[in-house]
């Protein structure tokens, strides 16, 4: 069953879902955070992988972040603060309704926030599965390494100076200079290593939005940690169907066997 939803968060935004639910009863859900620019659909991975999930026995919960598709607020008002805000109150509804083994996907952007969650609010999920997450926000964006900005950092840095905001992305998603200033003092590769419960990181090795190395290098930071390296993989495994099968069979073993 699939039922779109709405749920407030704390400091009193609206933000949309949908839920997608297995026929009999269960006690397990996960939660789907997708990255920055996009949406739920995570350019349509979540939406190809919640029925996979829910096939397997779990509910599923994909949300927007604020300013990202239907919820409400602007993009070039988002702040970390503000997403991990969001992420609680998903969480804050998947409990409402019963369920109390909850696991999480974090993607890209949605990865560091799901590992910033998860590292201060561990009894809330059983487990935690990172895609491509940018763990470290200076060699994704700050001073990016990786092909997806590194020509745009004075572009951006031009447009801060000058109006204190730019954009992003093919969709040129609006942020606003507070959120680079932010990322400036927060550190999800240093969350890492407050994370009790198990966690797998899965990461394709031609990563050109989210540097691969990182992952490699931050999952030794984690106390019950894997790493499943996708070949060739690119960002969000959605170009290529056998990387995208690859990812979303680990991240479905995973919560079978943890949550």
């Amino acid at each position: 069953m699939e039922e779109k939803v709405f749920f407030k968060t704390n400091d009193g935004l609206t933000l949309c879902g949908i839920w997608e639910t297995p026929d009999g009863q269960t006690n397990k859900a996960i939660v789907l955070a997708h990255g920055i620019t996009v949406d739920k659909e995570e350019e349509g991975i979540f939406t190809e992988f919640s029925p996979l999930l829910v096939q397997n026995g779990f509910a599923v919960l994909r949300f927007d972040f604020r300013g990202h598709g239907e919820s409400e607020g602007k993009s070039v008002d988002m702040s970390i603060k503000g997403v991990l805000e969001d992420l609680g109150a998903a969480l804050s509804e998947v409990e409402a309704k019963g369920y109390n083994s909850v696991g999480l996907v974090g993607a890209s952007f949605g990865g560091a926030t799901a590992a910033l969650y998860a590292s201060s609010n561990e009894g809330q999920l059983k487990c935690l599965c990172l895609w491509n997450p940018s763990l470290n926000y200076d060699h994704t964006f700050l001073n990016p390494i990786t092909s997806w900005l590194k020509d745009k950092k004075e572009r951006i840095k031009k447009d801060f100076e000058e109006k204190g905001w730019s954009t992003i992305g093919s969709h040129n998603f609006a942020i606003g200079k507070h959120l680079y200033d932010e990322m400036e003092g927060i550190f999800p590769y240093e969350a890492l290593k407050k994370i009790d419960i198990p966690t797998l990181i899965v990461h394709g090795t031609n990563d050109d939005y989210v540097p691969f190395s990182d992952s490699e290098e931050y999952v030794k930071n984690l106390k019950n940690g894997e790493l499943v390296t996708v070949e060739n993989g690119e960002h969000g495994f959605q170009e290529n169907k056998e990387h995208g099968q690859i990812a979303k069979q680990a991240t479905i073993n995973f919560f079978k066997k943890y949550l």
